[in-house]
């Protein structure tokens, strides 16, 4: 009889074992769907966007070009949209208008579920009539799920 009580506890103690495998850790923290707002060090101008499952979507940056080499100019940036990877998104992209060619570049990593910070970066560069002007900023972001 003391035999068979022990076989039974001890399939009892291997049952409660197996069960707790796997659990003994919560799941991964999952970057919080929809809108996030945030801001970018260098003035303050605004960052944007949505998160679809693992996409950043819809992207907008505002940055203005005053105080440097450049004539005054402001630009709002929609890049494609991008993958999340490892709680991470990066995103470059060239665009001309006149005058003016930008090339830009933002990166996020978010703190789940619902903060994101990172870097973002430009070159600017004018010209006209003979005149060729360029200007590089970078500065730190950081947003929020709204």
């Amino acid at each position: 009889m003391t035999r068979l009580t022990l076989c039974g506890l001890v399939s009892i103690l291997l049952l409660a074992l197996a069960a707790s495998c796997g659990d003994s850790s919560p799941a991964d923290p999952v970057v919080s769907d929809g809108n996030w707002a945030g801001t970018l060090s260098l003035f303050g101008e605004s960052v944007t966007f949505t998160v679809d499952g693992n996409q950043v979507r819809n992207l907008q940056v505002t940055f203005v070009y005053w105080g440097s080499s450049l004539p005054p100019d402001t630009l709002v940036w929609t890049p494609d949209d991008v993958s999340i990877s490892g709680n991470e998104f990066h995103m470059t992209d060239t665009l001309s208008a006149g005058y003016y060619s930008y090339s830009m570049s933002i990166g996020g990593t978010f703190d789940p579920p619902s903060s994101v910070s990172g870097m973002f970066g430009t070159t600017g560069a004018y010209d006209s009539l003979g005149t060729h002007n360029t200007t590089s900023d970078s500065c730190s972001w950081s947003g929020n799920h709204e």
